[in-house]
């Protein structure tokens, strides 16, 4: 297995992915988020790639926050169906560990739906705490 940068020509896999997360994207549609974030230079987007096959993806950003200060924020995380458990997430958290590292972050949040418990349970192997419930509301403009 292979933790690297992903690619536009990653878009296709990117997509299938995110469609098993719950996040049903077009392949354009990934392909321009994904050069849209590389615009900016706080975001990664990692893949896990094993035999030409991408099997999972990681996406990170540098954050700064006035009341808490500057931190690193896992803000996407999924591992095909037929590769989990078999090491890919951890892989791919620590990829992103050790970028936000590089930055100078101290500490790496990460938020997770309330319904995703097995997801809790991951990242509270990996060490994450969790330190707050709350709720996201969205306002369509």
């Amino acid at each position: 297995m292979t933790i690297r940068p992903a690619v536009a020509s990653d878009a296709g896999a990117l997509s299938d992915l995110s469609g098993q997360l719950g996040y049903p994207s077009t392949v354009t549609e990934i392909a321009t988020r994904l050069e849209g974030l590389a615009a900016r230079g706080n975001n990664l987007v990692l893949v896990a790639e094993d035999a030409g096959r991408v099997i999972g993806w990681i996406g990170v950003r540098s954050d700064l926050s006035l009341e808490t200060g500057p931190f690193a924020e896992i803000v996407g995380l999924v591992v095909s169906e037929h590769a989990r458990g078999k090491g890919v997430g951890e892989s791919l958290v620590a990829a992103a560990l050790e970028w936000a590292k590089e930055r100078g972050h101290v500490r790496v949040r990460v938020r997770s739906n309330v319904v995703r418990e097995r997801a809790h349970r991951f990242y509270e192997r990996l060490g994450f705490v969790e330190v707050k419930k709350q709720k996201v509301l969205d306002k369509p403009l």
